[in-house]
């Protein structure tokens, strides 16, 4: 029979199954996870991501980027090592000029590298180990360069060394090293100092041939402070201007290395890049979380 008293639209209940396991869609937890981080998938929010990694992407590319010393090279001024123990440049992208962002196309120059000058520059070498390196600028387009006893002859004029650079610093070049290596006693230096020559011949800069002595227009002649371990223009050549990327003016990292080379993150323009810009897009990146989290709760 009927109850009377019972609703006829109200359901039975379904029978309860135990140890029963439902198993979890791993798409929709994946999905999940991903929105969590990046928000809902629509079509405002990846317009949204867009400008923003499009704005990291240029900061990087065309105003200011941070880069780690790989090598010794540069020594004692920038200690290489790993992604943990090397010193970290800040380097100013703006500096020479406007440039596509990853090329070495430069749309505008509105100032040119200048001697003492450390920059961050792609390499010219094909086999080098490095697409990118860092060296001092020392030889200038136009001018006549050589190497001898350790100094630096402009136009046969030898020239002084920036106070900043190290006190000690002692540029070698073809015949330093015949010298040491006929005057070093040990069979193995020896060795060492023949196949260094026989792999990486000093020419440019350290011979009296036009080829190798004279910079053409629109290149630069670089070296590295550490000069016995440094492969710089005295073995690849002229670096062209293009070649160049930003000038680099501050070791960030280690914070125990910090140093500023060039006073300009105490100009205007140093603060804006150093804290104004990342200022704005932290706050940027904080307002845009907080939006997105309000759009998923409503």
């Amino acid at each position: 029979m009927v109850d009377p008293n019972q609703n006829l639209n109200e359901r039975p209940p379904l029978p309860v199954e135990e140890n029963v396991a439902y198993p979890i869609e791993k798409n929709s937890l994946f999905k999940s996870i991903l929105q969590a981080i990046t928000g809902p998938w629509t079509k405002r929010n990846l317009i949204e991501w867009i400008v923003i990694i499009g704005s990291i992407l240029f900061i990087k590319g065309c105003v200011f980027d941070q880069y780690i010393i790989p090598s010794g090279s540069m020594e004692p001024t920038l200690h290489g090592g790993n992604l943990f123990t090397g010193d970290r440049v800040l380097v100013n992208k703006t500096i020479y000029g406007l440039r596509i962002p990853f090329t070495t196309i430069r749309l505008y120059t509105w100032d040119k590298p200048q001697r003492w000058d450390i920059v961050v520059f792609k390499c010219v070498d094909k086999n080098s180990g490095h697409s990118t390196l860092i060296k001092r600028v020392v030889g200038l387009p136009g001018e006549k360069i050589r190497i001898r006893n350790g100094r630096i002859l402009i136009n046969g004029e030898v020239i002084p060394f920036s106070p900043s650079m190290p006190p000690n610093i002692y540029y070698l070049n073809d015949e330093d090293l015949i010298y040491l290596s006929k005057t070093n006693p040990d069979p193995r230096a020896k060795k060492i100092i023949e196949e260094m020559r026989k792999k990486y011949p000093y020419r440019y800069g350290c011979r009296d041939e036009e080829t190798f002595s004279v910079i053409p227009e629109g290149h630069y002649f670089l070296l590295g402070d550490n000069s016995v371990n440094s492969v710089d223009s005295r073995i690849y050549g002229w670096v062209p201007e293009n070649h160049i990327i930003g000038r680099a003016f501050a070791i960030w990292w280690p914070p125990n290395r910090w140093r500023d080379f060039t006073g300009f993150s105490s100009t205007l323009w140093g603060k804006i890049l150093l804290y104004v810009i990342p200022t704005l897009l932290i706050l940027l990146l904080i307002v845009y979380i907080l939006t997105n989290k309000k759009r998923s709760i409503t």
